[in-house]
């Protein structure tokens, strides 16, 4: 029993890997709630704020691509010691993605990768400081595929950026296949 089923889901898996759009080109944009946390005792900030990202894809199969962008992360603002701080923060990413088709209209993904970013730092308008590296990026998501060309997404990124407890967005977006 325990072969049929194992043997009946890589037999589903491949079935439905071969079910969706053909590999190529895509380029994309999302919008979505970003959330940025750092306890750093002299600049504690803990805040969220509307961010976007576009970004461009090339998919080698049903099962692999990979995938570049832009991030803004807005401008969230949060109050400091009696005082608005606020982060302003960028990034360009490239991830290497995952697919996992289950039907030819719905597909998972996951994805890995790194994103060069960086931050100024605001107290009452006036910069304190600015930052900048490049930390692992990860995401996963889900694609509904609207014919051949199009698809809509929703996904989860989380970014390991330095110096901060929490970076992550969750975001609704397009993706346009050519």
């Amino acid at each position: 029993m325990k072969n049929l089923v194992i043997t009946s889901l890589v037999l589903f898996i491949f079935a439905a890997g071969n079910a969706v759009a053909d590999p190529g080109f895509s380029l994309g944009a999302s919008v979505g709630y970003t959330k940025v946390e750092d306890s750093d005792p002299d600049f504690a900030f803990d805040a969220s704020d509307t961010g976007y990202k576009v970004f461009g894809a090339y998919t080698f199969n049903n099962n692999f691509g990979i995938e570049g962008g832009y991030i803004d992360f807005g401008a969230p603002s949060d109050d400091i010691l009696g005082q608005t701080g606020k982060i302003d923060a960028r990034g360009w990413n490239l991830y290497g993605v995952g697919n996992l088709p289950l039907s030819q209209s719905f597909d998972l993904f996951a994805k890995a990768g790194v994103v060069s970013w960086d931050a100024d730092s605001f107290v009452n308008g006036l910069p304190v400081d600015t930052d900048d590296g490049t930390d692992l990026a990860l995401g996963i998501g889900a694609r509904l595929n609207v014919g051949s060309s199009l698809g809509i997404r929703t996904e989860f990124d989380w970014f390991d950026i330095s110096d901060a407890d929490q970076v992550w967005m969750v975001s609704l977006g397009v993706e346009f296949r050519f």
